[in-house]
C-alpha cells in the first residue's frame, strides 16, 4: 500500500466496495463478508468517515447497507466515480487496479462462503499497525 496522505490520528475518508469485497450474491441471498460489521464499526469508532461505493450504483449500496444493518456506521453511499466528494483517502476493494489508483487495501475477492474469511480483519490489523485505529 502506498503511504497515506494523512498522518495517524487524522480522520480518513474510507471507501469500501460492495460486490466481491463485502458482498457475495447467490441465487437466493446476499451474503455479507465475515468481519464487515466489525470493520465498519471499528473504522467509525476510530473517528473515520466510512462510505460504501459500487459500480452498480448508490442505490445498490444503500440496499446492502440497510439490508445488513450497517447504517449506523456508514456516512454515505455512492456510485464509483473518480470525482466523488469527499475524495477517498483510502479504499478497500477486490480490484487491485483501483487500489493502486486510489491507495488502500486490496482484499481477496469474496466469491464463496468461508466462515474463516479474515480479509477485512487483516485490513484492520494493517491500519492499526500504521496508527490509524
Amino acid at each position: 500500500m502506498p503511504p497515506l496522505r494523512k498522518a495517524p490520528g487524522e480522520r480518513l475518508n474510507v471507501y469500501i466496495d460492495v460486490d466481491h469485497t463485502i458482498l457475495l450474491s447467490t441465487a437466493n441471498e446476499l451474503h455479507l463478508r465475515p468481519g464487515t460489521r466489525e470493520a465498519v464499526a471499528r473504522l467509525k469508532a476510530a473517528g473515520h468517515r466510512v462510505f460504501i461505493w459500487s459500480a452498480s450504483g448508490a442505490r445498490h449500496c444503500l440496499r446492502v447497507v440497510e439490508l445488513h444493518g450497517l447504517s449506523e456506521w456508514v456516512d454515505g453511499c455512492f456510485d464509483k466515480d473518480p470525482s466523488v466528494e469527499p475524495p477517498p483517502d483510502l479504499i478497500i476493494d477486490d480490484d487491485w487496479y483501483l487500489v493502486e489508483k486510489y491507495g488502500g487495501f486490496a482484499v481477496r475477492p469474496f466469491r464463496a462462503l468461508d466462515p474463516d474469511d479474515d480479509e477485512l480483519l487483516r485490513v484492520l490489523d494493517e491500519l492499526a499497525s500504521l496508527g490509524h485505529l
